[in-house]
């Protein structure tokens, strides 16, 4: 079901983390290349594990003549309980004042790494791609929907790429405001938004096992 993935795939974008990256790569004296390759290898492992769940959960049409599986409400008691606990989590933790960055540039394996780190998994990613699988979809629709939450998912590293490429300098002065808000703001934004979500997934998983 697109219409319940797309917004925990919302949820899932919002990572501070990945602006920082994505920050410091583009303020780099070349930074088209590696903010390119950060992207590509993100994007990647997104992908990857998105029609791996998918076709995981039956939902990617092929029955073979039987009846499709249908993915257990439980499993939205669980995906919610644990998006609940990870926001309990980010809420609970002191919080830190930032440290003055280092300027050692990580090299390309590093940028791929960061990447892949990046595109992995969050407990909010899967519960888009479960929400998915939950509309039985067909082969080209399974694939269609995990490419569009995917970009959904990468918005916070997609976005200054392309703006950067647009337009260089006021891309620049944009992240630096966009971080300094974030610092101050994207906490309680981020356990607010994954508190909504899990709370939706709980009760949902409730209701269809009662």
């Amino acid at each position: 079901m697109l219409w319940e993935a797309l917004p925990t795939a919302l949820v899932a974008a919002f990572s501070p983390w990945t602006l920082l990256i994505v920050a410091e790569l583009l303020s780099r004296e070349r930074p088209t290349r590696p903010a390119l390759v950060f992207l590509a290898a993100a994007a990647f492992t997104t992908l990857a594990i998105g029609f791996a769940v998918v076709l995981a959960l039956g939902g990617s049409g092929i029955d073979n003549g039987r009846k499709h599986r249908t993915v257990p409400p439980a499993l939205d008691v669980a995906l919610g309980l644990l998006i609940l606990a990870g926001a309990v989590f980010v809420a609970r933790r002191p919080v830190r004042e930032p440290k003055q960055a280092r300027r050692r540039e990580a090299g390309l394996l590093a940028v791929i790494f960061l990447g892949l780190v990046v595109g992995s998994p969050s407990p909010l990613y899967l519960a888009s791609l479960h929400s998915i699988a939950k509309g039985d979809p067909s082969t080209v629709s399974a694939t269609v929907d995990v490419l569009l939450i995917a970009v959904v998912v990468l918005l916070l590293a997609e976005v200054p790429i392309v703006m950067f490429l647009l337009a260089p300098e006021r891309s620049t002065r944009i992240l630096e405001a966009v971080n300094g808000w974030l610092s101050r703001h994207g906490r309680v934004i981020g356990v607010t938004a994954a508190g909504a979500v899990g709370c939706y997934f709980v009760v949902t998983g409730v209701v269809h096992l009662a």
